[in-house]
């Protein structure tokens, strides 16, 4: 049995009250066309009230300035003279700037025939030394001695002489550096102190030097003397390598003149 075709009128009109009413066929046209005419309205009095005013840009001046050469003449003296005296700063006179102002103020002083006194510095008293201060602690406070700072005492530079030392740059820690260093047997002048000196050394299993090139050049001068004195350099072995290559660098320190230890 089929059953009965029910009307899209007879559904709105049994809609329950929770469902939008989309359409209405009772709806009053004029709230509608009221509130267009309104907005036209109220748009159309702004659009022809409204009104915007633009403006060109002010150009700005042109940086200029006037330029007057005037010689050493009459004329060129008096217009300096009233640029001067018209200007923002106006010259004045200046009794110190005066030629004749110290001509003037000796012949005055020869006229009063005055002399200024000779000048004798007065002696004043030592002021006397004040009291010692006694300070009470106060009560419950510990009081401790103030302690007196040691001054160190000073080196003495004119028994230092300048000595080589080693720092590692490849191929060797600083751990593995030697302890101590030979005594350099050449003197180290101001042109071997210029240079940055680098060396390759190659060496033995027990740390001893079998070659020794360096890498500043071989010309200049003190290079013989320090591969001499690195030829007598003992690093420190390691037994896990044999034969090795090492790159080294060479600076001079300060050191007393009757010790060794450069390190």
């Amino acid at each position: 049995m089929m059953a009965k075709r029910v009307s899209i009128k007879h559904k709105r009109m049994e809609a329950p009250d929770w469902v939008f009413p989309w359409r209405k066929g009772n709806d009053a046209w004029f709230p509608g066309w009221f509130a267009i005419l309104l907005v036209g309205a109220v748009f159309a009095f702004f659009f022809t009230s409204v009104r915007i005013r633009v403006t060109p840009p002010i150009p700005w001046a042109a940086k200029k300035a006037s330029l007057i050469q005037v010689t050493d003449d009459a004329e060129g003296r008096a217009l300096t003279l009233r640029a001067r005296e018209g200007g923002p700063f106006p010259s004045r006179f200046e009794p110190s700037e005066w030629a004749q102002g110290l001509a003037l103020e000796n012949a005055a002083f020869e006229a009063a025939r005055w002399t200024p006194p000779p000048y004798q510095a007065a002696l004043r008293d030592l002021p006397a030394e004040p009291p010692p201060v006694t300070l009470l602690a106060a009560k419950g406070e510990p009081v401790l001695p103030k302690r007196s700072v040691a001054q160190p005492a000073a080196a003495d530079s004119g028994n230092l002489k300048l000595a080589p030392r080693l720092f590692p740059l490849s191929g060797i820690p600083q751990a593995s550096m030697p302890r101590e260093l030979p005594p350099f047997a050449g003197e180290v002048d101001a042109a071997m102190t210029a240079e940055t000196w680098r060396f390759l050394v190659r060496l033995d299993v027990t740390g001893n030097v079998i070659d020794c090139i360096s890498l500043t050049g071989g010309d200049e001068a003190g290079a013989p003397a320090l591969e001499t004195w690195l030829r007598g350099v003992s690093f420190l072995t390691e037994p896990s390598k044999t034969t090795r290559w090492i790159a080294v660098g060479v600076g001079f320190i300060n050191q007393a003149a009757d010790g060794t230890d450069a390190r």
